[in-house]
């Protein structure tokens, strides 16, 4: 039993964090729900103790971003069918500014070149892995993996004013 090195998770954190939103927000649609989606799969990381160690911790923290957005997702449905619907006056212009983002980041993935378009819908949007991407599409693991960081980086570069916005 062990945890995972703090100074590795703190790396990936960094190094991959505005990746990570972004999966997140594909799901929640809602900047700052991504944002603490993030945050606290890396809190319960810090303080989880493993039975074996992890072999590919960037894929298991994609596959937590994924599984706890759509908690995240059914939780707000689950309450929303709760609340008052007379109470939240800003619901709509919030509804308004969830939308136009949206709007936003799925027109610049849309741009995105073709086969680098279809990468991040297989692997981001559905969560298919790597290797089955590169199977239906006809090409390499690495390649599959050239087009992800290329679509990221684009989306990182043309959504920055965007993200910054939301901060």
């Amino acid at each position: 039993m062990g945890m995972i090195n703090a100074l590795v998770l703190e790396e990936m954190f960094l190094k991959h964090y505005q990746e990570w939103c972004l999966l997140s927000f594909s799901y929640v649609g809602n900047i700052d729900d991504s944002k603490d989606v993030v945050q606290n799969i890396f809190i319960k990381l810090l303080q989880k103790e493993f039975d074996a160690p992890i072999i590919d911790l960037k894929k298991y923290i994609n596959t937590c971003v994924r599984n706890e957005s759509l908690k995240r997702i059914e939780k707000r449905q689950k309450t929303f069918s709760l609340k008052n619907y007379t109470t939240e006056v800003s619901s709509y212009e919030n509804e308004l500014i969830r939308s136009e983002i949206s709007d936003t980041l799925f027109r610049h993935i849309d741009a995105l070149p073709d086969h680098s378009k279809k990468v991040f819908k297989l692997c981001v949007l559905e969560g298919i892995k790597y290797e089955s991407a590169a199977e239906i599409m006809g090409i390499t693991v690495n390649t599959v993996k050239y087009h992800l960081k290329k679509s990221f980086k684009l989306l990182r570069l043309n959504l920055k004013d965007v993200y910054l916005w939301f901060l």
